[in-house]
C-alpha cells in the first residue's frame, strides 16, 4: 500500500520565497537595531536596507495577487479573499514605516535617536504582521492548493510566476533565497535550474 506524500514533501510555491522574505525582514530588523540614529551614514544605510526589504515584499505580494490569488479563489474562496485583503493592510504598514524617514531627518540630538527607535519598533511591528500573514499562507493557502492540484500543476504555476519576473530581479530573489533554504530545498532548486 502506498501513502500520499506529506504536504511538506509536495511542490511548494510559497515556503521557499517566504524563507527569503523572512531572511530579508530579519536582517533588516537587525540592521535597524544596530543603527546609531545620530550617525548620518548609518541612517542612510538603514534606510537603503528598509527600502530593499520593502521592495521584495511588494514584488512578492504583486506576484501572489496576479498568479496565486485567482487560482486559490477557485478552490478556497474565503482564504483567497483573506489573502487579498491582507496585502493592502501590509502595504499600509510598510508605508507607515517609509513615511518616518523624512521626519527623522528634521530631528536632532536625543529627539532624533528616540524617533529612530520608534521607526525601528514600527518596522518590527510590520515584521510581526508579515510573519503571521506568511504563516497563514503556508498553513492554509498552500495546503488548499496542494489538496487540489498535483505537483506538476504547482510547478507550472511556479514557472509562470518566475516567467513574470525580470531576469535581474529573479536573480536577486535567488541570491536572497538560496542561503535561507535547507539542504533538501537547495538540491531541489538546483535540479530545476536550467543548465548555463
Amino acid at each position: 500500500m502506498t501513502t500520499a506524500p506529506s504536504h511538506s514533501l509536495r511542490a511548494d510555491l510559497l515556503s521557499p520565497i517566504h524563507k527569503a522574505l523572512r531572511r530579508s525582514l530579519f536582517e533588516t530588523a537587525m540592521t535597524l537595531g544596530r543603527t546609531d540614529f545620530s550617525a548620518a551614514d548609518e541612517v542612510s544605510a538603514a534606510e537603503r536596507a528598509v527600502a530593499v526589504c520593502l521592495e521584495h515584499l511588494r514584488d512578492h505580494a504583486a506576484h501572489e495577487d496576479r498568479h496565486v490569488v485567482p487560482i486559490l479563489a477557485e478552490v478556497a474562496p474565503a482564504m483567497a479573499a483573506s489573502m487579498a485583503a491582507e496585502h493592502p493592510e501590509l502595504e499600509r504598514a510598510s508605508i507607515e514605516v517609509e513615511s518616518l524617514w523624512p521626519r527623522l531627518g528634521s530631528r536632532t540630538g536625543t529627539e532624533r535617536i528616540a524617533f529612530g527607535e520608534e521607526l525601528t519598533r514600527r518596522f518590527n511591528t510590520m515584521v510581526a504582521a508579515q510573519l503571521a500573514h506568511m504563516d497563514r499562507e503556508e498553513r492554509q493557502a498552500l495546503r488548499a492548493l496542494q489538496d487540489r492540484f498535483d505537483d506538476a500543476a504547482l510547478v507550472q504555476l511556479s514557472a509562470r510566476i518566475a516567467a513574470d519576473i525580470a531576469p535581474a530581479r529573479l536573480a536577486a530573489f535567488g541570491e536572497l533565497m538560496f542561503p535561507a533554504l535547507n539542504r533538501r530545498e537547495r538540491e531541489l532548486m538546483q535540479r530545476k535550474a536550467p543548465a548555463p
